[in-house]
């Protein structure tokens, strides 16, 4: 197994020891149990549980920015830019077998820039707010070129529209992981779920009567 392979091994062990016992109380021991590995190997991947934690939605947010980046290319409709933008979070957030554990560790609280005192940390923590910037820019940039074209409701912010979307994806698919871990029946499944996004973006964001 490569250098590479072996680190995305870490990190999605990582992302469901975190889902499962959260962050505070899971140790790298968790971490290198769930990979098959020994904990000091572990180490000369990351250098501690937030490491870890920063990796892992470093690379979500890269992923799913390059895949916009290439899918959005040959869309001109806005609605199939935003349906684009949304499937791809959602085929993200469900790559792991079914277990929606991505979105518990997307909803961990990080600690401030000022708080890290690891330069390098403190490099991965900025990569992040860079990344979600440009996730950020290319939602809004879509809704407001909607709105733009009089296909979306212009009466709400493309920030606004764009935080009430991104919310309820993430609830609905929370709900997915809540059900697979608790044996609770949520009353849908994934297919629902795929549906339901669209669902919602064609009622929340279409201009009225259109």
């Amino acid at each position: 197994m490569s250098r590479e392979s072996k680190r995305i091994t870490i990190m999605n062990a990582a992302a469901k020891v975190f889902a499962e016992k959260g962050f505070q109380y899971a140790t790298m021991a968790d971490i290198a149990a769930g990979a098959e590995i020994s904990t000091g190997l572990t180490y000369s991947y990351f250098r501690n549980k937030l490491d870890v934690l920063l990796s892992i939605i470093i690379d979500f947010l890269q992923t799913i920015n390059r895949q916009n980046a290439g899918r959005l290319d040959s869309v001109a409709d806005p609605f199939e830019k935003i349906y684009t933008v949304f499937h791809t979070f959602e085929d993200l957030l469900m790559r792991d077998d079914g277990n929606p554990y991505l979105i518990t560790v997307l909803n961990e609280g990080l600690p401030h820039l000022v708080m890290i005192s690891d330069l390098d940390l403190q490099e991965k923590r900025q990569n992040i707010i860079e990344e979600n910037r440009k996730l950020i820019q290319t939602i809004d940039a879509i809704i407001s070129e909607g709105q733009q074209k009089g296909l979306f409701d212009s009466e709400l912010s493309p920030a606004v529209m764009r935080q009430v979307l991104c919310g309820a994806v993430e609830r609905v698919i929370y709900g997915l992981f809540f059900s697979t871990r608790s044996g609770e029946d949520m009353g849908y499944k994934r297919a629902d779920a795929s549906k339901a996004i669209e669902r919602l973006i064609n009622t929340f964001i279409s201009k009225p009567g259109s």
